[in-house]
Formats: C-alpha cells, sequence, structure tokens
C-alpha cells in the first residue's frame, strides 16, 4: 500500500489539500476494486461492429446497468438502436462485421396499430373543425416528415381519406406533390347527412396505398371499408346552419361596425353593417368612408327608412376615393322597453371589389372609418378606424405550417451545434391547392427556454442555451389575418453525463513488456546481441485498458412548470453519446493515462486521475469520472477463445419508440471445411476478475501463436485484417482444438525460451464429451507432433513450413528440456520485473525528493549531535562517595559558628589515636589536599566535618563547617565498635588555604606547620 500511495503522489493535485484527496480517492477505488473482486467475471461478448448505414440520425441505447445485454455471449452480441426518423427516404441497413466477415440486413419497417408496415411517415391536419350546407367540404392536408424523397410524380404514394356518418360513408384520395411532399383530399359531404336537424359528427380516417398510373395517379380501389387498416385523423363537426364570420369594432360609445372577416376575391359585393345603441339621441349622424382604388361603395341602405333619411356623396381623389353617407333623423324614435345598451342595426353599406385587384397575388385593401356630428371639425382624427380587407382570386382555407419533424433531441449543449429543423408555411385553398407562403410572415415560440424560431420563420432551432427540454411545446405563425400553430416535441440532456469504465483501476500486467514510445532507432554497426538487450531495455510494462462510453438520459418537462420529467423510450434508457462528446473529452492528467479514440483508456504511470468531458460552449465540465493507474501486478490468467467463421444478424423492433431497433449476431462456429478461414476472438482474462477483449489493445503489442496437433492442419491467413485469422486444412469428425498463446512482443521478449503469457483452447466442430482438460501446447505430456503459426507485432504470421523457423513443432521436448525452460523463464521473469519501466520526472517529483533530501540530512545531524554529546560526557568520574552505583548519593552539610575551642574539639574527635605532638598545623609550601578519613563499622553514617576559620580583627573567630554523610564501606575495623559514627573530613582548599588558617590556629612555626601537612597527607 504504500508504493502504490507513493505512486499515487506523483499524480497528486497541487495545493494543501492535495495529499489527502489523493488518499481518499485511491481508497475509495481499492474498495471498489475489492467489491468488484467479490461479484462474478465481467459478462462477455462477441467484440463485432454493428452499424447503422443510410439512417442519417441515431444512437446506441442501454438500459441502466445492462450493458452488454443479458443474452450476449462470447459468441454473441446485442446493441440497440434509435432512428430519431424512423421512415427515411432509402431503407437503412444494419451491418454486422468481424474481419474478415460481414453481414447486413434492411431495418424492418414500423408496425402501426393497423398492423401493416408503413414505409412512409406522413401527418394529417383537418383543415376545417366544422362543415355546413353552405360549405359541405371536408379538406385533410396530408405532408410526409422527417424524410427527403426523390424528385419524379412516380416516388410518392397515394392518402386516401374515408369519412365515416351514421348516415353512410364517402371516400376521397390525393396524391402526394413531390415539390412539397403534400397534398389535399377536398371530400363534399352528402346533403343527407345534414338533414338529421342537430349538430353530428363524422369520423375520418386515411390509408396509403401506390399511386397508379394515369391523369389522376390514384387508382379507384378503396371504397370499400378499411376496417383496421386505416390510420385516425380526427372528426369534423356538421352543423345544419352556416355560422356568420364576422367581427365588430366599436366607432364610438354609442356606435358600432360589423365588418365580414373573410377574404374577398375579385368581382364579390360584400356588406358592412352600422349598429347603434338604443339610447342614441343624436338627430344628425356623418359616415365618412375612405378606400383605396379597387373598392367602390356602391349604396347606403337604412334599416328603419321610416325613422331616418340617407344622403349619399362620392368624391374622387388621385389615391383615394370618398363617401359621406350623412343620415337624418325623420321623427323621434318611440317608447322602446329593450335595454338602452342593445345594439339594433342601423346601416348597410355594400361595397364591390374590382376585377383584377388583387394581380394573381394576395393584397389588402384598407378602409378608413369616421364619425362626424354637427359642430365638430371635418377633418378631426377623433373616431376614426381602419379596416383592411384581404382580397385575393383565391378561396384561401387556412394557414398550415409543415415541419419536418415533430420532435428534437437537443444535443447541442453537447456539442455546440445547434439543431435545426425546418419549417414551410402553406395555405390552403378551397380548391385544394397549396401554395407556399414566403413573405409577410410573423412568428413567435410560446417558450423561448426550451425552443427558438428564426427570424425567417423558416426554422425552429435549440443553440445550447436552452435550458429543458419540453413536450407540445407551441410555436405561433402568422400571414394577413390567419394564425397557425405548430407543436413539437423537445428532449433535453440531464446532466452530469455517466462516464461508464469497464475498469477504474488499471494495473501492471505482470511479465508483458511493450516497447517504449521513446525507442530510438538502432545504431547499423551495433552487433545482435546489444541490439536486442538495446531493445529490452527500452521496453515498458503493459498496462491494463479499459473501454470508455459516454451516456446521458434525455427527457421533456411538464409545460405547467411541474417536477414530472416524460424520459425517451423510459427512465431507465441512457443514449450513447460518445461519438458526440468524445472531441471534448480528455484525461486530467495525460502522464497517469490517455484516451485512443475517445473510447479506449490507456494506462501510462501510477497516479490518480479522472476522465472530464467540458462544454464546449462555456468552461463548466458536463461529467467527470475518477480512476487511478498502479504499480500492483495482475497476471493473464487464461486466454478465452471464441472461432469465427461467419457472422448471422437478426433485426427486431421494440415497443418503447417508433424508431427502436435491436440487433443481435452471433458468431457462425461448425466443422470446418477444407481451407476455411477462422477468425479468433480472443478475451483476456486478468487476476483480479477482470476481462478485456484483445480489441481494446494495439496489435503491435500482442505476440499470438495459434497451434494444432495435426501438423500442417493450422496456416496463417494473411492480409484479411483480423486481429488473429488462420486457414484450416480441414478437420476430423470429433472436431479440432486448437491452442491461442499470448506472448510480449518481439523486440521486448529476452532469453531464448519464450514462455507464454497465458493459452487458451478452441474447438472447431462440436467439443468433446466432458472429459480431463486437455494440456496446454506447451505442456510435455503432448507427444504427437503439433504445429504452430505465429502472429508478430504487425499482426502478420511469420515463417512458413521447413527450416524458416517460423512454424516448428512443439510438442517434441523432453520433460527435463521443458523444467529446464521453465526455470529459464521464471529467472528471466524475475530479471524483467527488475527493470524499471522508464519514467520521465516531473518537477513535482524533484521537488518532493529535494524536501526528502533536507529530512534526512536534518536526521542524520540530529544524530551525529547526539552521538558526541554523549561520548564527551561518558568520561566524567563520579565522586568517591559514588563508587557503589546502588548507594545513596551524599549531603553536604554546612555549620556556621564562632566558638574556636568547638574547632578543636571536632577535630580530637576524628583522629582520637593520633599522639598529641602531632596536631601541629603544616603551614610551609607544598601542601596540597589533606583530606582526612575515618572508617566506622557498617550501617553508620560518616562524617567529616573540616573547618576553616579567618581571625578577624579585634573579635571572635567565626568557623564554617562541611560534614559529608556517606554509606560506609564495606570491609569494617573489628577494633572500633559497632554503632560508632563513620565520618569522613574533606578539606576543600589548596596550600596556601591552609597556611592562614594555621596561623588563626596559633601554628606559625614552620615545624609544627611541616608536622600537620604530613599528618594530613598521612592519614588520605
Amino acid at each position: 500500500m504504500c508504493a502504490l500511495m507513493a505512486g499515487r503522489a506523483a499524480a497528486a493535485p497541487r495545493g494543501p489539500y492535495g495529499p489527502c484527496f489523493c488518499l481518499l480517492v485511491a481508497l475509495a477505488l481499492d474498495v471498489l476494486r475489492v467489491d468488484s473482486d467479490q461479484d462474478p467475471l465481467y459478462p462477455v461478448y462477441l467484440p463485432a461492429a454493428l452499424e447503422l448505414l443510410d439512417a442519417p440520425e441515431h444512437f446506441r441505447v442501454q438500459q441502466v446497468g445492462r450493458y452488454p445485454p443479458a443474452n450476449s455471449s462470447l459468441g454473441s452480441r446485442s446493441e440497440t438502436f434509435l432512428l430519431l426518423q424512423p421512415w427515411p427516404r432509402a431503407q437503412p441497413l444494419l451491418r454486422a462485421s468481424y474481419p474478415p466477415f460481414a453481414t447486413q440486413q434492411v431495418v424492418p419497417q414500423v408496425t402501426e396499430l393497423h398492423q401493416q408496415p408503413v414505409p412512409w411517415d406522413v401527418r394529417a391536419v383537418s383543415v376545417e373543425a366544422a362543415v355546413t350546407p353552405a360549405e359541405p367540404h371536408a379538406r385533410v392536408l396530408f405532408h410526409l416528415k422527417g424524410q427527403d424523397w426523390p424528385p419524379g410524380p412516380g416516388s410518392l404514394p397515394c392518402a386516401r381519406l374515408h369519412a365515416t356518418h351514421p348516415a353512410g360513408t364517402a371516400h376521397r384520395a390525393c396524391r402526394f406533390q413531390p415539390s412539397l411532399g403534400a397534398c389535399v383530399v377536398e371530400m363534399e359531404l352528402p346533403s343527407h347527412w345534414f338533414s338529421q336537424g342537430s349538430i353530428t359528427r363524422a369520423e375520418l380516417a386515411y390509408t396509403l396505398e401506390l399511386a397508379a398510373e394515369g391523369p389522376g395517379g390514384c387508382g379507384p380501389g378503396g371504397e370499400q371499408d378499411p376496417g383496421t387498416q386505416a390510420l385516425p385523423v380526427g372528426s369534423v363537426e356538421l352543423r345544419p346552419a352556416d355560422p356568420p364570420q364576422y367581427q365588430e369594432v366599436p366607432l364610438d360609445e354609442a356606435v358600432t361596425l360589423r365588418v365580414p372577416d373573410v377574404p374577398m376575391r375579385p368581382g364579390q359585393l360584400f356588406s358592412a353593417t352600422l349598429l347603434l345603441r338604443h339610447n342614441f339621441t343624436a338627430s344628425v349622424l356623418t359616415l365618412r368612408i375612405k378606400v383605396k382604388k379597387g373598392l367602390h361603395v356602391t349604396a347606403a341602405r337604412l334599416a328603419q327608412p321610416t325613422l331616418w333619411t340617407a344622403k349619399l356623396d362620392r368624391f374622387k381623389g388621385s389615391k383615394h376615393h370618398t363617401t359621406l353617407i350623412t343620415c337624418h333623423r325623420a321623427r323621434p324614435t318611440g317608447q322602446d322597453s329593450s335595454s338602452p345598451l342593445e345594439l339594433s342595426e342601423f346601416l348597410w353599406v355594400d361595397f364591390l371589389v374590382d376585377n383584377g385587384t388583387s394581380g394573381g397575388v394576395t393584397v389588402t385593401r384598407p378602409v378608413t372609418w369616421q364619425l362626424e356630428y354637427p359642430g365638430q371639425a371635418p377633418e378631426a382624427e377623433k373616431d376614426k378606424m381602419v379596416w383592411e380587407i384581404l382580397i385575393s382570386e383565391r378561396d384561401i382555407r387556412a394557414l398550415v405550417p409543415l415541419a419536418k419533424a415533430e420532435e428534437l433531441v437537443n444535443t447541442a449543449p453537447l456539442t455546440g451545434v445547434p439543431r435545426h429543423v425546418p419549417v414551410r408555411l402553406v395555405t390552403v385553398d378551397s380548391g385544394g391547392a397549396l401554395v407556399e407562403v414566403t413573405e409577410h410572415i410573423g412568428c413567435e415560440s410560446a417558450n423561448a427556454q426550451v425552443l427558438q424560431v428564426s427570424e425567417a420563420c423558416d426554422t425552429v432551432f435549440v443553440a445550447g442555451k436552452e435550458s429543458r427540454g419540453a413536450q407540445g411545446v407551441r410555436v405561433d405563425f402568422w400571414w394577413r389575418r390567419l394564425r397557425a400553430s405548430l407543436r413539437l416535441t423537445v428532449w433535453a440532456p440531464l446532466l452530469p453525463l455517466r462516464i461508464q469504465l469497464t475498469d477504474t483501476t488499471l494495473e501492471q500486467v505482470r511479465g508483458w513488456r511493450v516497447p517504449s514510445s521513446a525507442e530510438g532507432a538502432l545504431e547499423p554497426e551495433a552487433a545482435a546481441a546489444e541490439e536486442a538487450e538495446r531493445r529490452a531495455r527500452n521496453c515498458r510494462l503493459q498496462y491494463q485498458r479499459a473501454n470508455v462510453r459516454f451516456l446521458v438520459p434525455f427527457a421533456a418537462h411538464p409545460l405547467d412548470g411541474g417536477r414530472r420529467l416524460t424520459h425517451l423510450l423510459g427512465p431507465d434508457w441512457l443514449l450513447d453519446v460518445s461519438h458526440l462528446v468524445a472531441p471534448h473529452a480528455r484525461v486530467q492528467d495525460p502522464h497517469v493515462a490517455s484516451l485512443e479514440g475517445g473510447r479506449i483508456l490507456v494506462g501510462r504511470e501510477p497516479g490518480v486521475t479522472s476522465i472530464e468531458v467540458r462544454s464546449p460552449l462555456s468552461d463548466s465540465i458536463l461529467g467527470e469520472q475518477a480512476l487511478a493507474v498502479t504499480d500492483d501486478k495482475v497476471s493473464v490468467l487464461e486466454l478465452r477463445v471464441q472461432p469465427v467463421m461467419g457472422i448471422s444478424l437478426a433485426l427486431s423492433r421494440g415497443t418503447a419508440h417508433p424508431g427502436e431497433v435491436t440487433a443481435t449476431c452471433w458468431a457462425q462456429s461448425s466443422l470446418p471445411a477444407p481451407k476455411q478461414e477462422v477468425a479468433l476472438s480472443l478475451w483476456l482474462s486478468f487476476s483480479d476478475h477482470t476481462l478485456a477483449p484483445a480489441e481494446l489493445y494495439d496489435h503491435r503489442d500482442l505476440g499470438l501463436s495459434v497451434s494444432a496437433e495435426e501438423p500442417g492442419a493450422v496456416l496463417p491467413a494473411e492480409g484479411r485484417g483480423a486481429q488473429l485469422g488462420v486457414v484450416v486444412s480441414g478437420a476430423g469428425p470429433e472436431g479440432l482444438p486448437l491452442h491461442v498463446s499470448l506472448h510480449p512482443p518481439e523486440p521486448c521478449r529476452r532469453g531464448r525460451h519464450r514462455v507464454p503469457l497465458a493459452s487458451g483452447t478452441a474447438w472447431l466442430g462440436l467439443p468433446p464429451a466432458p472429459t480431463p482438460a486437455p494440456a496446454l501446447p506447451s505442456s510435455p505430456a503432448w507427444s504427437s507432433p503439433a504445429i504452430e503459426t505465429s502472429m508478430g507485432e504487425e499482426g502478420q504470421a511469420a515463417g512458413s513450413v521447413g527450416d524458416s523457423g517460423g512454424v516448428r513443432g512443439k510438442f517434441e521436448r523432453a520433460e527435463e528440456e521443458a523444467g529446464k525452460e521453465e526455470g529459464e523463464a521464471k529467472e528471466e521473469e524475475e530479471e524483467e520485473e527488475m527493470v524499471p519501466a522508464p519514467q520521465q520526472v516531473s518537477d513535482l517529483e524533484l521537488g518532493m525528493y529535494a524536501l526528502l533530501g533536507i529530512f534526512c540530512l536534518a536526521i542524520l545531524i540530529f544524530l551525529v549531535n547526539g552521538v558526541v554529546f554523549v561520548l564527551r560526557y561518558q568520561r566524567k568520574e563520579p565522586p568517591d562517595s559514588a563508587t557503589d552505583p546502588a548507594s545513596p548519593q551524599p549531603h553536604n552539610w554546612v555549620w556556621l559558628g564562632t566558638d574556636q575551642e568547638e574547632l578543636s574539639r571536632q577535630l580530637d574527635q576524628q583522629s582520637p589515636g593520633l599522639p598529641k605532638g602531632e596536631r601541629g598545623c603544616p603551614c610551609e609550601s607544598g601542601g596540597g589536599e589533606a583530606p582526612t578519613v575515618a572508617t566506622v563499622p557498617a550501617g553508620g553514617p560518616t562524617s567529616s566535618p573540616n573547618t576553616l576559620a579567618r581571625k578577624e580583627a579585634g573579635g571572635r573567630r567565626k568557623r564554617v563547617e562541611f560534614v559529608t554523610f556517606a554509606p560506609a564501606p564495606p570491609a569494617q575495623l573489628p577494633e572500633e565498635p559497632m554503632g560508632a559514627p563513620a565520618v569522613q573530613s574533606i578539606l576543600v582548599a589548596g596550600e596556601e588555604d591552609i597556611r592562614w588558617v594555621c596561623e588563626d590556629m596559633g601554628l606559625k612555626d614552620p615545624e609544627e606547620l611541616r608536622s600537620y601537612m604530613e599528618r594530613i597527607r598521612g592519614s588520605s
């Protein structure tokens, strides 16, 4: 673990909390690895490539925690795709390939409720919500969405409309127009359907059929009841009377104008009505009408000519015509019981539209209305109203927006590329004609946080700044007086991204060395042995690799602001967006690991880092996944081998979405025919309970060899693109076992004998009954000759049969040779493990090493200082009284006194055996220390008082007495009584000091001083 953390420290993030963070991440990853060790081995699948062709927009999808699907195995693989445009022009193809084998199938068409395949995605829009006997026509617009179509009239189908009423059925068809991909069915409903006197409904449905030859383009079929094959459109309401279509505009508090709210055609006569309230009291009313050329006021008719009179005056101008209608009250109005605010018709004004007014296009003509009363200025701007009349040669019934798709997957936050849906506006005429509108269009999005619309109103789009998705978001369009709405569903990604790694801890593979990228060119004059040695030194240990997938769920938010989300396909489905975000994915520390192709994670050196995806629109992180690369070693336990002699494919449609397609492919493995080419799919099983396909590793780093028992049964298959392919000459009825071995690449093999890293066996044909497993190709138990095909670092077979050495006998070794080879292989492996992988020292490592060196130097200086201190003070001798280590330390007692006789008495007590003449004080020079030692019996304390007294002028002498108590020596004199105190007197002064002490004692004679000093020396 210490070595692991030392390796991870090289990639530790900078900062005061970097080491703690690395420690926590490493421990978490180790815990995950321990948990994964208890789980069963990772699921396997056939690493065949599954891809959709001729599908403009699609995604791979998977369920949460179910990749690969449960039905996958070593010989099969399943993938689920989502086609966002499920009815493309050309039928999409799904291709399955495992080189050199490939197959493909046409994606089945979508099956709707009628249980019949529908080759086109058609949207039906009912133009009228209600019909009357005056206008008994039901119109339905059909248009193709989500696809393009080739030009030409014969490529598009026909749509047949079926109307069902209690009084009968009606049918009519139209053919799609290539320019717009749309057509309109105008069906006249029978008159007896309106004779019931009440409002009824007719149900509308449609079917699609192939176009027929002829002017109409649609055959006469379909008159019978379609039954369950028809797709519903909706219903139309049948009313006995025609509801009026007009609008009312007040001119002032008492006068209101009622005008028709329908487009006018050239030559048409129409009327406008003036309404008065019952409380109107004015007697004179003047109505000024100003019209543009192309319109004429033909007449003014009073509703009550007995009460009012009207006079019409016309004035022609260069651009406008003015008409004055003056009304006078003839007699007072009688009492009316109705409400004074109730409106009643007062005047009808008739207008005529000139022929050729529109000039073939739709135009508007403004009509200005102004009321004038007596006493008011004629040109006053008061009570003026402008009414625009829409004049068109066509009877336009509706405005319809046509969108290429009704749902949009918002991937702009992931890629930074806006997503667009083209929109076209068309008008529906009374005769069923369609005309595209391109000018004077207005539009607005009801929720700009979900969907936006362009200024030209020809595109709805998402730019990546939208914060949410929604179902049925509305975009409004208007042209002239016609309005229409378009509703779409926008699916937005729910961030953060989910980064899925097949292994979050990459470790070194024991014994697998690969060429280093820093390997230079070899000198031509170098010897062969030196070249091999140099190549071996330039090899590094291989780290494990992992597959990377970037997943995200898509959802739509409710329009009412609620929290209940609607997920695309379902809450447990994720979309694979690896092909979209791979350019924006990177490893935080590229020295630790790197991404190859955005899909394969490659370990480089020990450390802790993470994979992160940054937003192309901002600096935010869309998703992040931690990983670790360690110097712990794992072994390749075995190779799981699956022979592939062909590919089978099956497709099925899902039920969660119309564009859901599931593809399952199988590897064909049967008894091989003569010269049958066989591809071998390999999975590496590691000792850390992980599995990885051989496709994750560079083919130059794989040294693969294939052997068989029968001589000449296996030959290399060259140039077909397979990772490992062979040609089998044939097999018996019991099948043929193939033995596959994995070696390091040729430049990194050392020694003559090369033991494979791992081996595996594959059976061509039916495997035998359960028996003891056959020995590996390198086992000495095989005695029959065998043949081996080796795959070099470039993935091609090397050598040929004979003396070339590329194909050689492998089972003719003796047991002792095999044992010797295994021993040499172990020594070789140990030697290889001692060669470290070349690593580049970073600035962080240099700083850490310098800091570590400073710490070691400080510790060394501290140790040297301690040793010197001990050597200096261990020579210091303890005092004489402490000769016995177990004895207590002596205590010094000091007594101060002034009695001179007391001094003599203590000296007599110290040396009672000395003659009185020997008690003089020698005061001559040359004296040294004069200790007086008296031995006492054991057990009693020893006291040695030493008194130094000095005579003071005119007074008594002061005495200083030093008494030391020490334990008794082990040897005792027999002549002294038991219990006598042991006194040890020590004179702590030099000879010069003793002289003046002796003078104070009255010993002035030199002979006395000398005798005293000799007694002191003798006693010491």
